[in-house]
C-alpha cells in the first residue's frame, strides 16, 4: 500500500509542474497538539517548523488549486512536575514530542480579486508521511496520516511574483497507532509566508 502511495505521489509530483501557472516557496510554523486521549499526553501546544514547495494552478476569475510538497513538524508538549521527597511539586519541566512528515496537500480556493491583489479561502485533503520522531524507535509511530487543509490567506501579484500570507488548520482524521497516544489526533495550525514565480 505504502509503495503504491509513493508511487503515485511521484506521478502527481511529476505532471502538476506540467499544469503550473505559478511556482513557489513557503515557510513559516506550526502550533501542534494532540487531542484528548486514555493517557492525556501531549495534549498542550508545542511549536514547530514546515517548509514546503508548491505550485498554484488551473487559475481562473472565482478560483485555481493550489497542491504542496515538503516538510513540516507535528506533535505536541507535556508538563511533567518534579516532586520531592515530600509529595511537592518542586519544578515542572517541559516534554516534547516532535513527529517529523512529509507533508502533502492540494487545496481548492475560492478567490476574491482586486486588481493585482486577491484574498482567499481554500480546503482540501492532505496527507502526512512519518520521516522520523523525537521518541525511541518503539514508540515511533509509523503510521501515514491522513487529514484536511482548511486555510484563508491573501496575495498580492507583481511583475512575475507573487507574495502570499496564510493561515491554516490541518486536523488529522486517523488517529495515531502508539500505544501512549492510542485514539489521539493532531491538531495543527500553520501560518507561512510564500515567494511564487508566475510563468
Amino acid at each position: 500500500m505504502k509503495k503504491i502511495m509513493m508511487a503515485l505521489l511521484c506521478l502527481v509530483a511529476c505532471c502538476l509542474p506540467l499544469c503550473a501557472q505559478v511556482i513557489k516557496i513557503e515557510n513559516g510554523m506550526t502550533l501542534s497538539s494532540m487531542t484528548r486521549n486514555e493517557y492525556d499526553f501531549f495534549t498542550h501546544t508545542a511549536t514547530g517548523y514546515t517548509a514546503r514547495v508548491g505550485i498554484d494552478w488551473l487559475e481562473h476569475r472565482w478560483f485555481y488549486l493550489s497542491s504542496e510538497g515538503g516538510y513540516m513538524a507535528t506533535g505536541g508538549m507535556d508538563h511533567i512536575c518534579i516532586m520531592t521527597e515530600h509529595g511537592i511539586a518542586e519544578n515542572v519541566i517541559d516534554w516534547h514530542y516532535r513527529r517529523d512528515n512529509l507533508h502533502f496537500n492540494t487545496t481548492f480556493r475560492f478567490k476574491l480579486a482586486y486588481y493585482d491583489f486577491h484574498a482567499y479561502v481554500g480546503i482540501g485533503p492532505k496527507v502526512d508521511i512519518p520521516l522520523g520522531s523525537s521518541l525511541n524507535e518503539e514508540l515511533f509511530d509509523k503510521s501515514v496520516m491522513f487529514g484536511i487543509k482548511t486555510e484563508i490567506g491573501c496575495a498580492y501579484d507583481f511583475s512575475h511574483l507573487r507574495l502570499g500570507i496564510n493561515l491554516a488548520y490541518l486536523p488529522d482524521l486517523t488517529k495515531q497507532a502508539i500505544p501512549v497516544l492510542q485514539q489521539a489526533r493532531n491538531n495543527i495550525f500553520s501560518i507561512g509566508v510564500s515567494v511564487g514565480y508566475i510563468l
